[in-house]
């Protein structure tokens, strides 16, 4: 009898350590699965930074990216533009004459800076290949002025032949040109000066109007008699 009391104590006293065996394995269970939902959300987390990264969602806007060279090509364009301005009625491809005589300006794609050449110097000529001779009353005047014109250009033959091309127009503007000056211009040397350059605007203003392109750099007289 005393046997089987000592069992029944020892019972409860063995069943003790089996419900203390029970909970850690719970806890177990619930760090198991914490650390699964954790692996899923860093996963799902990763698999997101990937799709955006290869999308392109971190790289700066398409946007301003080509607002950025935009504002680089005008800027360039606006140096570029101050250099060729400023001249004396030629195009600004020309280089060295940015107003073209009232005319459009001819781009530089037309008139690469490569075609420039050394400078030629050509006259104006009659259809018998001889230099025409200009012979014009001078206003308010009983006096006359006679003269031959020859220029100059940095383009070669690409001018020449428009000149001659455009030859009856040109004459026709050098006369109309010509006959605004008065006597004391013409007897004077800084008056002709002013005469050749506006006979360069002239020109260029025919062939800016007929061609898109002046060329002419310079007007010189080489015959001049006022009498």
């Amino acid at each position: 009898m005393a046997d089987k009391k000592d069992d029944k104590k020892k019972a409860p006293e063995a069943a003790a350590p089996a419900g203390e065996e029970g909970a850690p394995s719970k806890k177990s269970k619930l760090i198991f699965f914490v650390m699964i939902a954790a692996g899923a959300i860093a996963l799902i987390g990763a698999s997101v930074g990937a799709t955006l990264y290869f999308t392109g969602f971190f790289n700066p806007p398409a946007a301003e990216a080509k607002a950025g060279e935009h504002g680089d090509e005008h800027g360039g364009e606006e140096h570029g533009g101050g250099a060729e301005e400023g001249g004396h009625g030629e195009d600004a491809a020309a280089g060295e004459h940015g107003e073209a005589g009232g005319g459009e300006e001819k781009s530089a794609a037309e008139v690469p800076e490569s075609e420039k050449f050394a400078a030629t110097y050509k006259p104006i000529t009659g259809a018998d290949g001889k230099e025409r001779d200009f012979t014009l009353n001078v206003p308010n005047s009983k006096k006359f002025v006679q003269f031959k014109v020859a220029y100059k250009t940095f383009y070669g033959v690409k001018i020449v032949e428009r000149v001659t091309k455009h030859q009856i127009a040109i004459e026709a503007a050098i006369i109309a040109t010509s006959s605004q000056f008065g006597e004391e211009e013409m007897t004077s040397v800084e008056g002709r000066s002013k005469l050749a350059e506006a006979l360069r605007d002239a020109m260029n203003d025919v062939l800016i109007r007929n061609e898109d392109f002046g060329g002419i750099d310079e007007v010189m007289f080489t015959h001049f008699v006022f009498q």
